[in-house]
This record gives structure tokens, sequence and C-alpha cells, in this order.
């Protein structure tokens, strides 16, 4: 994608803009904010919406899922910490140092007065204007993976990302969770950024969802190397005939002959063998499958081609 600075018209009131009009009334439904915030959050919507659908992220809200969201006026000394429902976790804001930015927008649940429900279902975006938006986020990511708040980098269906990003200045999305106070909820910050326009956007929120980790290949040391042939004729040799369901006193009255390549029993790898008496050379005393790791051995019964564990 190309990182071409972004070039937006002037907001100048009593003006229509019809670029900045449909990303300004999803921001502020029903006109309610004026339109000098309008004019802010609508150009650092159109900022970040081109990086962020790439990962099937709204940041910006407005799916049928979720009711209108309002622009809320800026704290004068900027926010301490996101917070939804009982999750909370500290804000962008207390990292940034001077000259590195500030929050430029906030948008929060339209309730109406008096609504006291759960607000576990809530979703909050807020948007800054940042000078170097990659080496901020790796102090972030630093304070947010740490063992106190415990958040790890997922995509968007909860799955590790068990390597941490390089991240680069020119646009990136972020989606980092942990469990929720409240059961069956994560705790949820997707964060997405543009450098053509120097946005940064925070969506936090509580959906529901369960963390899932990748699968684990086993590793080099973790792997038995398959014992050889020759190996696994001298175990059978040094093994009691009776114990092999065979007559005699011992495996010196037999020749054991392996037969290449592998078959499945019980989902192991097993060489089979055929084992001839010395004084009957000419008929099979017996067929045995023994795994690889040398761990089983079955025995055929050739008459209805089933097996039976002998070891």
């Amino acid at each position: 994608m190309s990182s071409t600075a972004t070039t937006f018209p002037s907001c100048i009131s009593g003006t229509t803009i019809s670029a900045l009009e449909a990303p300004s009334q999803a921001m502020c439904p029903g006109n309610v904010c004026t339109l000098a915030t309008s004019c802010v959050a609508a150009i650092a919507a159109a900022a970040v919406l081109f990086v962020l659908p790439k990962f099937g992220i709204n940041l910006l809200g407005g799916g049928d899922d979720e009711g209108p969201q309002l622009e809320e006026p800026l704290p004068k000394k900027g926010v301490e910490a996101y917070t939804v429902g009982e999750d909370t976790v500290p804000s962008l804001d207390t990292i940034l140092e001077e000259g590195e930015g500030e929050l430029i927008a906030l948008r929060s649940p339209g309730k109406p007065s008096g609504d006291e429900s759960s607000d576990v279902n809530s979703r909050y975006t807020y948007i800054y204007e940042l000078n170097g938006c990659a080496a901020i986020m790796d102090r972030y990511l630093d304070i947010l993976m740490g063992s106190e708040q415990g958040f790890v980098i997922t995509d968007d269906t909860y799955l590790v990302q068990e390597e941490r990003p390089e991240l680069q200045d020119a646009e990136g999305v972020l989606v980092l969770v942990r469990a929720s106070a409240e059961e069956g909820h994560l705790f949820q910050l997707a964060i997405g950024w543009s450098q053509a326009s120097a946005n940064l956007a925070v969506r936090v929120s509580a959906p529901e969802g369960k963390i899932s980790y990748p699968e684990k290949e086993p590793s080099a040391s973790s792997v038995t190397e398959p014992s050889s042939v020759s190996m696994q004729m001298e175990q059978i040799r040094s093994m009691s005939p009776a114990h092999l369901g065979l007559s005699g006193d011992s495996m010196d009255d037999y020749t054991i002959f392996p037969i290449d390549g592998f078959v499945k029993v019980d989902g192991l790898d097993c060489r089979r063998f055929n084992v001839y008496s010395k004084h009957d050379p000419g008929s099979i005393a017996a067929t045995y499958f023994f795994s690889v790791d040398q761990q089983h051995i079955y025995m055929l019964n050739p008459t209805d081609n089933s097996v039976s564990t002998i070891k």
C-alpha cells in the first residue's frame, strides 16, 4: 500500500464538505457534535479506515450489532486508563512524551440517560495524532505484554501469535487480548495506524471469545529416532519363545526375516518380521509387527488377519 500523504479538505464553518460527510455522520450520529469536532473525527476516521479493513477490523464502529456512538469532550489531562466493565488497562496517553502526540477524538457508547445496564458489551474508540507510531507502540507493547497486564497478540480469531511483530511507521494493525473479568469474554485492544496522516486509533471492547494457542510441533530433541532393523531383530532374538507364543527354549531355534516397508498398527509405524523354525524352514512359525520405537510388538493371526498384543 502506498504511503503517499493523504490530503484532506479544510473544515470551514458553514461549508458542506462532501468528502467528509459520510465519516462525519458515522462519527456523530444525529449531528450532536459541533462541526469542528465532527471534522476532527472524520479526518481521523478517513486516516485509519483504509488500513484496518485488510485485517477485518472496524475500529470506528457503525456495524449492525452495536448502537450509535457519541463524540465525547476530551479530558484536559488525557485519559489515564481504558475501561470496559470491570476491565481496565493503562492508556496510551500514560506513555506519551512531550511532542510525541495527543488524543484528538474520543467516542463512547451512546447510552440513554439513566441506562444502568452492564457495559461489558460497550466499545470505546480513542483516536490519536502521533509522531512515529512504531516506536511509541513498541513501548506500549512492553507494558501491555508485561507480566502485570498480561496481554497477548492474536489474530482476529484470538489465535495467539508467537512472534512479536516488527512494527513499521507506514501502517500497522494489532489485536491484543487477555481474559476479561466477565466470564466468557476477552478484554481486547484493537489498534491501527497510518503514517499518511499520523493518526492511530485504539478500539477497546470486551467481546465474547476464548484465547487459543498454536499446536506445538515436536522439537528435534523430543522426536524419537526410529530403531534400525538390526536393533529390532536383536531384541526379538533376546526374548524367550514362550513370550512370543512359540515353542522351544531359545530363539536360536528360529530364523527371523524382516519385510521391507512399514505397516500401521494402532496408529504406530511397525516393521513386519516373519519367523521360521529351523526344524521346519518351509513354513512360517509366526509373523510379528514391531513398532519402530521398540515399545510394542503385535502377533498376526493368519486365520482372520487380526493382531494381538505381545508387548
